[in-house]
């Protein structure tokens, strides 16, 4: 008797120290999160602002203001640049710091919070697959591309495209409340079939168009606009062999639709399972006590804050005349004058090679 109470004593003492150990690696990971968030967040929001006025302001030149492509770059930047600035009020350590919420001054603030946030976040990825379908035409179909992808229909696309998140988004607000002094997007009686019904079918329909059917084009079309590149280039490679810098900077091309796919996938598919959890767990994705979940959304939202600062990164590394104008920009108007003596050398290299 006296053996099997110290046994119970020492394997209740066990699982006490495992829950206390599991505790403070959470709560240790938590903390962690926190300070990240203190660096992350401002570095993300001026970097990703920065270089998404950057590239308006270079989409705006010469070189790009004609391509219907341009109009497209220029929507997808400014829903960055709306989802990095109201990213901020989103955060709790924000908003302790200036220790009030205040999107919960009011419901109509906090509705048109979410609505504008959520916009930001469905259009962005609705422009990123409109740049997709636009590669896919001017790669399988050239010689109709410029009937096909005009500035009208581009534009059309455009506001399409937001007339129809705007009206779904005005319609989920309804879920948006103040409760405690907080702004909480997902606000519905839990114990009410009808009520949980009603928020997992527009939830449903929100993952839907903001990220698995983005997904499901980005993933469908993309191996053929590679496939069709590579065929491409390995003609381009048999016909002349001047052309293979131009296959060089196809690869560069096809490198971003690829990063971009991934990228998209990796930074956008944890957000959509967050709020989708909270849904099946009959919690509040902003408001649970459950830390290890906390720590996911946090987690979550870090990515998500990623996804919208490096698109000004990837038209850096992969496109020659985005990072010619860029530099041209960096250097008011002086790069251009650099880069002509080499190729004025080059030139009379090439001609004395004639002679």
């Amino acid at each position: 008797m006296a053996y099997s109470n110290l046994t119970l004593n020492a394997s209740m003492q066990n699982s006490t120290s495992i829950g206390n150990v599991t505790h403070s690696v959470t709560t240790s990971g938590s903390h962690l999160i926190d300070y990240i968030n203190y660096i992350f967040l401002p570095a993300t929001v001026v970097i990703g602002v920065s270089g998404n006025l950057i590239t308006i302001v270079i989409m705006k030149s010469r070189h790009f203001s004609l391509k219907p492509s341009s109009y497209l770059l220029i929507c997808l930047a400014i829903s960055d640049i709306v989802l990095l600035l109201m990213q901020p009020f989103n955060k709790a350590f924000f908003i302790d710091i200036i220790g009030q919420d205040v999107r919960a001054i009011n419901e109509v603030i906090c509705k048109l919070y979410f609505v504008i946030r959520r916009t930001s976040k469905v259009t962005s990825s609705w422009f990123v697959v409109g740049l997709c379908i636009e590669r896919f035409i001017a790669v399988w179909f050239p010689l109709r591309a410029k009937f096909v992808v005009t500035k009208r229909v581009v534009l059309t696309g455009i506001l399409a495209v937001c007339l129809i998140v705007l009206a779904f988004t005005g319609s989920f607000s309804y879920s948006s409340k103040v409760v405690a002094g907080k702004c909480q997007p997902d606000v519905y009686d839990r114990t009410d079939a009808a009520e949980v019904d009603r928020f997992g079918a527009m939830l449903r329909a929100g993952s839907c168009l903001y990220s698995i059917i983005p997904m499901v084009i980005l993933i469908t079309l993309t191996p053929l606009i590679v496939a069709k590149m590579v065929q491409q280039n390995q003609k381009r490679l048999v016909m002349a062999g001047p052309a293979i810098n131009k296959v060089k900077d196809d690869g560069r091309v096809t490198a971003m639709l690829i990063g971009v796919v991934i990228a998209y996938v990796i930074l956008v598919l944890p957000i959509t399972i967050l709020h989708n959890a909270a849904y099946e767990l009959k919690i509040s994705a902003f408001a649970s006590n459950n830390e290890d979940f906390n720590l996911f959304k946090e987690i979550s939202q870090l990515l998500e804050q990623l996804n919208h600062t490096l698109n000004f990164f990837l038209y850096v590394m992969t496109s020659y005349r985005f990072r010619s104008v860029f530099m041209n920009f960096l250097t008011c108007g002086h790069y251009r004058a650099l880069k002509t003596p080499s190729s004025v050398t080059l030139k009379s290299r090439s001609s004395t090679k004639t002679m």
